[in-house]
């Protein structure tokens, strides 16, 4: 049964869709060793759904980011890029195109073998409309998700590193989970004007960096830390190549016309901070909070850093 609601710019149409069947779950924590070389989270998984035809029904979606700092005590990612979409590559082998119909997103307090995830799709059916499917978080556990296991390395002293290095899967080509679809909802092409009082801005560096080390955002408002380090916001190395030294994201809400200064930092693995150089960096938000903007320009460089 379809139930049917008007809305003045935007009308929807909310009907029963097909779940997402989960595959291929991986997931990595690295073992916070100084020396670097394997401090990178990575969430891999594939994803599919009946509904839509060939080309839009099955992706690979996944990430990856750097370790905590030596200094927390969290038993938890608290780099994970959680409260996003991200979304999936259309398959394993060429993980940059991410221009597949599905996106997936993390709740927060990430660990790898025990964590929330939500998935949506947007397809367009065989009578040209266009339907976006979502879930709600879904919870995935070694304990509880039949499959599911996970290994850590014992023989990692803390003395030695930070945490235990582990890895969590499922058997290979075997279905972990079926995620239930929440809703879905097919939108005309009429799209109301935004009336937000908040925009999310984005934030794109260009610096060569080594395993262990992560570049961070930090600033004047409350959003960017208050100028205290700890605090700073984590950019994600996904785009990263050797060719292309890019450190992005951020994701920040502020209000609408905010201004503020701001500072790229990094990082090490062993501890150490790295400020950039030169005068602090000023931005102000747009008016209008239609849209996510990028504070500052693409390409950018870290001031004094490696490029």
């Amino acid at each position: 049964m379809k139930s049917t609601l008007a809305l003045s710019l935007l009308a929807s149409i909310t009907v029963v869709a097909a779940d997402f069947p989960v595959s291929n779950i991986y997931t990595k924590q690295p073992n916070g060793n100084p020396d670097g070389q394997t401090n990178y989270y990575i969430f891999e998984s594939n994803i599919g759904s009946t509904d839509g035809g060939a080309g839009q029904n099955t992706a690979f979606c996944w990430a990856s980011w750097g370790d905590n700092s030596f200094t927390s005590n969290d038993a938890f990612s608290d780099n994970a890029p959680t409260g996003q979409w991200l979304p999936c590559a259309h398959n394993s082998s060429n993980l940059e195109d991410k221009t597949s119909n599905f996106a997936f997103m993390l709740q927060p307090e990430y660990s790898i073998g025990n964590f929330s995830v939500s998935v949506q799709q947007t397809y367009t059916a065989s009578s040209g409309a266009t339907f976006t499917a979502q879930s709600n978080p879904y919870h995935i556990s070694n304990l509880t998700t039949p499959g599911f296991t996970c290994t850590i390395d014992p023989s990692e002293a803390p003395d030695v590193t930070v945490h235990a290095s582990g890895e969590c899967t499922t058997a290979a080509n075997s279905t972990a989970t079926t995620i239930p679809t929440a809703t879905e909802t097919q939108s005309n092409t009429t799209t109301p004007s935004s009336n937000s009082t908040d925009i999310t801005l984005t934030f794109a560096v260009q610096e060569r960096t080594v395993w262990g080390d992560n570049v961070f955002v930090v600033g004047n408002i409350s959003e960017l830390g208050n100028w205290n380090p700890y605090d700073a916001v984590a950019l994600s190395a996904s785009d990263y190549t050797d060719s292309n030294t890019l450190w992005n994201g951020g994701n920040v809400t502020v209000p609408v016309g905010t201004a503020f200064e701001w500072k790229y930092i990094q990082w090490s693995a062993g501890g150490t901070l790295l400020w950039e150089c030169d005068e602090n960096r000023v931005f102000t938000a747009a008016p209008d909070g239609s849209s996510t903007e990028l504070a500052g320009s693409n390409p950018d460089y870290f001031r004094c850093g490696n490029h």
